[in-house]
């Protein structure tokens, strides 16, 4: 079992640091995402990045002498949880960024604390009160500012729906975490299995629906960009993600929710020349106010939901 988090801590500088290095690892993902697309299927994508992330993961528990689950029960969970929280959104996002920029899949992606707060709400497992109904209602007004002009584009459409469907499945599988799977064993152990679990839905998916990769898989950057995306957006993701949450609690690591979008809209301009127009700024704005709005009254529930968010 691990610690408590310490929920409201403040924040030293090697927090801070810790910090701006998880919000560049997720940042930075979707252009790992928008590179290797150059050359593999979207699902193979996240085979690719599940089983580097897997073999980081496991190493770094060989190291700490912890060991996999021996539950059936438990590895039944994490298998539902590998689907729903990682190799069914993450295949959603790869394949909506086949259409729209990669730093406009990380503004929709912001919405994943909305999201969350929707389905715990439905669940009355969260509070509802005016501030975050507003700060829900002005993230979904960002939503339809940034939808708007393209609705007669039916691949950029059904693009930002995928992506949004994508957060509420983040929300859905961090509900039934928190019902199923929290306290059950340690977080690294959780993540390792877990993102085991996807590799193995993912693998299945993508020999399904993507078929075998061609040749251009072999290309210097997707396999680059597979090994970044498995390494630092997945594997080492993860283990700073909980190592935060240890030292200044679930609130105050979800800021990076803040920090990702910029890091990837930044990433997409400066290395792929993605341009992004007032309609594109005007609704990140107000996502981003939206979040802030219905996060600034976080509860318990909700925290312990945030720790189990991937």
């Amino acid at each position: 079992m691990h610690a408590p988090a310490r929920a409201n801590a403040a924040f030293a500088p090697a927090d801070t640091a810790l910090l701006l290095t998880l919000g560049g690892m997720w940042g930075l993902s979707f252009l790992f995402i928008e590179l290797a697309l150059r050359g593999l299927g979207p699902i193979w994508i996240v085979a690719g990045r599940t089983l580097v992330g897997a073999v980081v993961l496991a190493t770094v528990l060989f190291v700490r002498r912890q060991q996999l689950p021996r539950s059936v029960r438990l590895w039944g969970h994490l298998t539902v949880l590998g689907v729903i929280s990682n190799a069914v959104p993450w295949a959603a996002v790869a394949m909506a960024q086949r259409e729209i920029p990669s730093g406009l899949a990380a503004l929709l992606m912001a919405l994943v604390p909305s999201s969350t707060f929707v389905v715990a709400a439905a669940l009355r497992m969260e509070k509802v009160t005016a501030a975050r109904v507003v700060g829900l209602a002005l993230a979904l007004v960002g939503v339809g500012i940034i939808v708007g002009p393209d609705l007669g584009d039916r691949g950029r459409v059904l693009a930002i729906a995928a992506v949004v469907g994508a957060t509420l499945l983040y929300a859905g599988g961090a509900v039934y975490a928190k019902r199923y799977v929290s306290g059950a064993a340690a977080p690294l152990v959780v993540a390792t299995g877990q993102v085991a679990s996807a590799f193995v839905a993912a693998l299945a998916m993508a020999l399904l629906f993507d078929g075998l990769p061609t040749r251009a898989a072999l290309r210097l950057d997707v396999l680059g960009a597979i090994l970044a995306l498995g390494v630092l957006g997945t594997g080492l993701a993860y283990l700073v993600f909980y190592m935060l949450i240890a030292r200044v609690g679930a609130t105050n690591t979800t800021l990076v929710t803040y920090l990702i979008p910029l890091v990837a809209v930044a990433a997409g301009v400066g290395f792929l020349g993605e341009r992004f127009g007032p309609t594109e700024i005007l609704g990140g704005t107000a996502i981003g106010i939206g979040i802030w709005l219905a996060q600034r009254e976080r509860t318990e529930p909700v925290d312990k939901l945030a720790e189990l968010k991937t």
